[in-house]
């Protein structure tokens, strides 16, 4: 393995649970809930506008020592910026509307939730500790949860009162010139690295729960139900490398994802198996330009083709090795370099197609298909992404002091859904435009989601975050009918929503028959769950929590078995 591989590590590293008693699950009852020793009832009643209203007879109960930094004075600071104010909490929440009764099973969404050790204030948005939460429905009913992930990172942090871990933009803090010399040989063997789980939470086909995040080391598999961190997810094949696509393409039959060559430049596309912690190799592609590959958040996939994005925002080793980031963080821009999509059979691992596209910068990937001609030829490839006109400055735009000073100016760099067309035919060059028109969203885009069925497929709807300006972050839901070219779009004044996360209805035959889940974190310090219709994208039901979330980036849904 090269020199920037990781040390195998022979054994699990089991976390243990935090020191609150564990929730007894076998204290439900159908008259109530038995919750942490006390029972629950509930009554339903008409609010005015004839929703239905379910109430909770107890306060609220507080289960973890606080981690909540006072705010800043002088500082208006929104609660989707603010540190989580407890390690865990549950209960039933009260619901306003009505709940699908074929909706059960168990949301669940990641992302950074502490943003400060002691008095030390983290820089940026993707820097945070893990939270992750939870809304778990059944027969109409919401029950909520959040819980800190324990990752190594996290655990000495707290245990040390200090950063321990490479994070996104923070590193340690040493000492003297040779703990920094130290710490420089440990970033070789990935030792260094975070295993800070706070980017993702997917579902594999064969049961486990997995956080994910840049890097490799940074998967750690977790209990869906207590939310309880049960350990590192130990890949047992020899392929090497500290980092991978923080977004894998996962199915009841696969799990695909990219692995970067940060010393040849080029990525690994690999395929696991359900049941197995064995990645195999599909194929590999070689970098057409720059000095190292492009960042590789995520990527899409068709039926027959898996789609590797070359981004002209490439990884840098030497801002890994720095003390201080830059400005652009562990990438660099490229334009020189240009930008590539490359196309990769996925039975022969063959490269189909590499063609040079217009310069693009994106963190997220919504879909991808396959045009056919009247014989059913394939004749190109259409990728669609949340792209951000190119422009870098987004990544700067998300440190957390420019998204705690937001006077009402309007600062959120312009978005699209943006489109490639990828021939097939043997041309050089491929398309980039925008799928409609960007002031249908508000000409902001991200955080996106499809229904899974329509994966790698001709598709009509997905679903966003967008924004209604002035604004410094998304903060609208929309609905996109790329057919039509329109958007419905939802918005709260003041509030900033998490990712929508679409759950198709079982039995559905219609793309968009569903509803679409949000976390809401509102201006004044309070939160609640949103439930809007897939098909009409009207508020179907909302539930408010004890206390505003910070905010979320992605998340996946457990089905009840």
């Amino acid at each position: 393995m090269d020199s920037l591989s990781f040390s195998r590590v022979c054994r699990i590293h089991h976390v243990s649970p935090l020191t609150m008693s564990d929730f007894d699950q076998s204290n439900h009852r159908t008259d109530g809930v038995i919750f942490l020793g006390k029972k629950l009832s509930f009554a339903k009643k008409q609010d005015r506008q004839g929703l239905t209203t379910t109430s909770v007879a107890s306060p609220w109960q507080v289960t973890a020592p606080s981690l909540e930094k006072p705010t800043t004075p002088g500082v208006n600071t929104h609660v989707a910026w603010t540190s989580i104010r407890q390690e865990r909490w549950e209960g039933e929440l009260l619901v306003q509307g009505e709940i699908p009764l074929w909706l059960k099973g168990t949301y669940l969404r990641n992302g950074p939730g502490l943003w400060h050790i002691e008095d030390y204030n983290f820089r940026h948005l993707f820097d945070g500790y893990a939270t992750l939460v939870k809304l778990h429905f059944e027969n109409g009913r919401l029950i909520a949860g959040h819980r800190q992930i324990e990752s190594e990172a996290y655990k000495a942090a707290r245990k040390n009162k200090k950063i321990c871990f490479r994070e996104f933009s923070e590193v340690p803090k040493y000492e003297n010139f040779m703990a920094y010399v130290g710490d420089l040989a440990k970033l070789l063997s990935g030792a260094s690295l975070t295993d800070n789980a706070n980017t993702g939470v997917v579902k594999l086909g064969d049961g486990r729960v997995v956080c994910l995040t840049e890097t490799q080391k940074g998967s750690l598999v977790i209990d869906p139900t207590s939310l309880e961190t049960l350990g590192r997810f130990e890949y047992s094949d020899s392929l090497g490398g500290l980092i991978h696509s923080a977004h894998p393409i996962v199915t009841e039959s696969e799990f695909l994802t990219l692995l970067p060559d940060l010393v040849n430049p080029g990525y690994l596309v690999v395929r696991m198996e359900p049941g197995t912690n064995e990645r195999k190799v599909i194929g590999r592609v070689n970098c057409r330009g720059g000095p190292a590959p492009g960042w590789v958040h995520s990527f899409p996939v068709t039926e027959h083709y898996i789609i590797v994005p070359e981004m002209p925002l490439r990884y840098c080793a030497q801002n890994l090795l720095r003390a201080e980031p830059t400005p652009l963080y562990k990438f660099e821009w490229h334009p020189e370099s240009k930008a590539f999509i490359h196309v990769m059979c996925k039975a022969s691992g063959k490269i189909v197609t590499s063609v040079e596209v217009p310069l693009f910068v994106t963190f997220h990937f919504i879909n991808a298909y396959e045009e056919k001609d009247e014989d059913g030829r394939v004749t190109s490839v259409i990728a669609d992404c949340c792209e951000h006109n190119a422009d870098t400055t987004i990544l700067d735009k998300l440190r957390l002091q420019n998204l705690r000073s937001f006077m009402g100016e309007d600062v959120l760099p312009d978005a699209r859904v943006g489109r490639f067309t990828i021939p097939l035919d043997g041309s050089s060059n491929g398309k980039l435009e925008a799928a409609l028109d960007p002031d249908e969203h508000g000409r902001g885009m991200d955080m996106c989601s499809i229904n899974p069925a329509i994966l790698g497929k001709k598709y009509r709807y997905a679903y966003a975050c967008g924004a209604q300006r002035p604004c410094n972050f998304p903060n609208t839901l929309t609905k996109l009918d790329l057919v039509k070219k329109k958007a419905k779009n939802w918005h709260d004044k003041g509030a900033v929503p998490s990712e929508p996360f679409f759950v198709a209805r079982p039995g559905a035959t219609e793309e968009d028959d569903g509803v679409v889940i949000s976390l809401i974190s509102e201006k004044n310090g309070s939160g609640y769950a949103l439930l809007l219709d897939g098909s009409t994208f009207e508020e179907i039901a909302r539930a408010k929590l004890p206390y505003g979330l910070p905010y979320g980036l992605h998340g996946c849904w457990v089905p009840k078995k």
